[in-house]
């Protein structure tokens, strides 16, 4: 095979998501490695990273599956797509300056629903300076499509719904609110520093459009570890 277009989109989404299999950084030097030693009939980057673009609404389709389920946890991690001191100079479209436990962030967050075993099963990018709260409020809309599990969350997603753990200045701790949430938060914890090996916060990119692809793809890397022999 010589012909750039005999390279599938099935075929490219395939090599594009072994790059966070593999915990490589930079796309274009995973690309380039592939193409020289394997797949000398894959298309040049430009065309390949054109040609991904317009499968991200496939591919953030195939990245998670609703279920019926009895527990979620969920929790938000940030993307960054430049350092804070550098946000007055960064071009990116709808990008903002928000915080969180890591100190501030210039980009945007990930927010997940990830069930008690570590599987992703939904995810939104939403603005660096939105409320955890509000961003879970807006991942309820599938609430029912997911069976309408109870949701269990850190302090920022108190709101007398959510599990949460109690204040230490609570006067009345929330009785729903059971110890071995606190391990169940962990999961997802452990779920983000996995995607954060994969690169999901590597800077180095210019459009939501690209940020979105990144996403989609370290999100099904992670959750093929869940696909059944």
């Amino acid at each position: 095979m010589h012909a750039n277009e005999k390279a599938s989109d099935a075929e490219i989404a395939a090599v594009a998501l072994l790059q966070p299999l593999h915990k490589q950084m930079y796309f274009s030097r995973w690309w380039a490695l592939i193409k020289t030693n394997f797949c000398p009939h894959l298309p040049s980057l430009t065309q390949a990273t054109i040609r991904l673009s317009r499968l991200v609404p496939t591919l953030e389709t195939m990245s998670v599956k609703v279920e019926d389920l009895d527990f979620v946890v969920i929790d938000s991690q940030p993307l960054p797509v430049c350092r804070s001191k550098r946000a007055s100079r960064c071009t990116f479209p709808e990008a903002t300056c928000g915080y969180g436990t890591q100190g501030s962030v210039y980009g945007f967050k990930l927010h997940a629903w990830s069930t008690l075993n570590g599987k992703l099963v939904q995810y939104a990018i939403r603005p660096a300076n939105e409320h955890d709260l509000t961003a879970g409020y807006f991942m309820n809309k599938k609430w029912v499509e997911y069976g309408a599990p109870k949701i269990i969350g850190d302090k920022a997603y108190q709101d007398g719904v959510n599990l949460t753990p109690p204040k230490k200045n609570e006067i009345i701790p929330d009785p729903r609110w059971k110890r071995e949430y606190s391990s169940a938060r962990k999961i997802i914890e452990t779920v983000f520093s996995s995607l954060t090996r994969a690169g999901i916060r590597f800077s180095q990119l210019k459009t939501h459009i690209t940020l979105r692809l990144r996403v989609s793809l370290a999100v099904m890397a992670h959750n093929m570890r869940f696909i059944n022999p």
